[in-house]
């Protein structure tokens, strides 16, 4: 293992982290992709930035949920989020599980802001009923990763106005 080789893998590294925050499987697959560096160079530098502290994939959890619930999705589609971020599925419901549900609004409050938008946006249309615009809402909070239940209640809030 050369030791010019680890340094530069390291140096990528730390600039990598240096521009936006990774997780573990992230940054070992940007890496990766680089095409330069070896997996066991990789993996020294990863074991490295984990026991400085500077790579850490509970707290990159926790930044991103909160980055997440500032997007207007809903809890299945920033799970599916951590998932391709390479986190385990036992970080994901951990941080969840303490982040997601603590927020005052949860996703009923996402869901009916982004329902209300959306229903703000159909409404000129003049060649849609109100239960084709009703049926475009509630696809469109299914895409934002809302459950039913969730869309359910946002309908209804704006059925209510």
């Amino acid at each position: 293992m050369s030791s010019d080789s680890l340094e530069l893998c390291r140096e990528k590294a730390l600039r990598l982290l240096e521009n936006s925050p990774h997780s573990v499987m992230g940054l070992k697959r940007k890496l990766f992709n680089a095409g330069k560096f070896t997996a066991r160079n990789i993996q020294t530098v990863i074991d490295d930035l984990q026991k400085a502290g500077l790579l850490n994939d509970m707290q990159f959890a926790e930044d991103y949920i909160d980055y997440l619930k500032t997007t207007g999705i809903g809890r299945f589609k920033a799970a599916f989020k951590l998932k391709n971020k390479g986190l385990s599925q036992v970080i994901i419901q951990e941080t969840m599980a303490r982040r997601w549900e603590t927020d005052d609004d949860g996703d009923t409050g996402r869901a009916a802001f982004a329902a209300r938008q959306k229903w703000q946006s159909l409404k000129a249309r003049k060649n849609m009923t109100d239960i084709k615009k009703l049926q475009a809402v509630a696809r469109f909070l299914a895409g934002r990763g809302f459950s039913p239940p969730v869309i359910h209640f946002a309908l209804d809030e704006i059925k209510n106005q």
